[in-house]
Parts: structure tokens; sequence; C-alpha cells
């Protein structure tokens, strides 16, 4: 396998667990991990390429993959043929970071922002499922915005967020970008709750249907106040002279009315 010309990515909440304090190659073999995976969402390297690739042995590589695994930033998925194990995938997954794990975290410092991801009904892992059941798992360039939207607004409106797009049938190509503008908004208006959030999304449906109804208003068909042809004119001109003729006698003549 050849080295990845993809960029890497170390989030936060990798680089300041306490549990890796004192292990920064596994670290850096979580950043090869997502260069690897940003093309299909997951890495099937072998722990013989990482051993090769970095200079260490087999045992030390498997012992860095379990220690990533265990403190819930990889997943790993057998793929079998019968029971033969075909290959191996191992899916980055990043959680928010704790607020006991560095105290000069700017983005959760706030006490109200720490009391809504306390309070939070959804995980991370709630999160990441849900987009994994739907958009297939998400790439490296996901995965990084995933945990900075969960670690800026909490996991319940991150996947709120994401269900709202399920329910415009927003597709997997256009996910991303379009969870980026939700939370651009969200910023603007400085929502941070779902509850804000439905909020939002009642008024600017309302919004819509408003100028729904009155763009259909000025649609509507107005009455034709066109003026008479001129032949219609003439016509009704000449006709008290030919009523002037009403009665015929036995010859078969108009007769003048009396």
């Amino acid at each position: 396998m050849e080295q990845p010309s993809y960029y890497s990515i170390l989030t936060a909440n990798v680089r300041y667990d306490p549990r890796l304090k004192n292990h920064a190659d596994c670290k850096v073999l979580y950043s090869e991990i997502t260069a690897l995976s940003n093309k299909s969402g997951y890495c099937h390297a072998t722990n013989k390429y990482f051993s090769k690739l970095y200079d260490r042995p087999v045992p030390t590589i498997s012992k860095w993959i379990n220690l990533l695994k265990d403190c819930g930033y990889l997943k790993i998925v057998m793929i079998k043929d019968g029971k033969q194990i075909k290959e191996r995938r191992i899916y980055p997954i990043s959680t928010p970071i704790n607020v006991d794990v560095k105290e000069n975290i700017t983005s959760i410092n706030n006490t109200s922002k720490n009391k809504v991801l306390s309070d939070a009904q959804h995980s991370t892992q709630d999160v990441f499922t849900l987009w994994q059941d739907n958009w297939g798992w998400p790439n490296g360039i996901a995965t990084q915005d995933l945990t900075e939207w969960i670690n800026e607004f909490g996991a319940d409106l991150v996947h709120h967020a994401i269900t709202f797009a399920l329910r415009r049938n927003i597709t997997s190509k256009g996910a991303d970008r379009y969870l980026a503008k939700t939370f651009e908004r969200y910023d603007q208006q400085s929502i941070r709750t779902v509850e804000q959030a439905k909020q939002s999304e009642q008024q600017h449906q309302q919004q819509m249907s408003r100028e729904y109804q009155q763009k259909s208003g000025s649609r509507k068909l107005q009455p034709i106040n066109e003026g008479l042809p001129e032949w219609f004119k003439k016509q009704q001109e000449e006709q008290p002279n030919k009523q002037h003729y009403e009665r015929i006698d036995d010859s078969g003549d108009p007769m003048p009315h009396d």
C-alpha cells in the first residue's frame, strides 16, 4: 500500500485526551488512519502495513489500535467470507471533549454550553450512528465537522439537524455542505437548543407559507376590461333599425311598427 496523499486530521479531543497523554504515537496513528479513511470513510490497512510505515513491531501497532479503540476513537469491523476474515475496516470516530479534559478549551468553557452538553439526550455515538445508517460512514472532513459541531452546539442539536436534513431528502453527497449552512445559521441566530431550532424552523415555514399565498393570490385571473371591437359596436347601433321590422305581412315583407 502506497503512502496516502490525502491530508490527515487530528481532532482536539484526541490531542487533549488524558488517556493518550503519554501515547503520542497513538495520536499520530489515529491521524494516519483518518488520512487513509478520507476516500471511503474507513481504513483497511493491516498492522503489518503500519509496522513497516512507522518502523515499529506489529504487537506495538496492535496495542496502539486497541488503545484507540478502547478510548472510543476507532471502530473495528471484520468483513468475513464464511468463517474466514476477508478484510478489516477501521473507522475513525471522534467524541466530544469532556469538560474535565483540559480547562483552556475555549469551545466548552461557557457555563450555559456545558449545561447543554451535560443535559444531552443523545450521545456522540448516536450522532455518528444516525449519519452512518443514512449516509454511510462519514469521511475525514465530515468526521472533523461533526466533531466541531458537537463540541460547539451539543449532540442533541446536531442529531436534530441531521434528522431535519433527512426529512428534506438531503443526500450523502450534499449532507456536509447542507449542515454547514444550517449551523452557520444557528450561530447567527444564537441557536443552541433543539427547542430554539424547532421554533426557528416553524417561523421559517410560516414565512414561506405566507410568501407562497401572496404569490398565488397575485397570479389569480383579473377581470378583462378590454374595449368592445368596432364591428360589435356597429352591429349594436344597427340593431334597433332591424328590430323595427319584426312583424311580417302575408306577402312575407316586413312591416313597420305602429
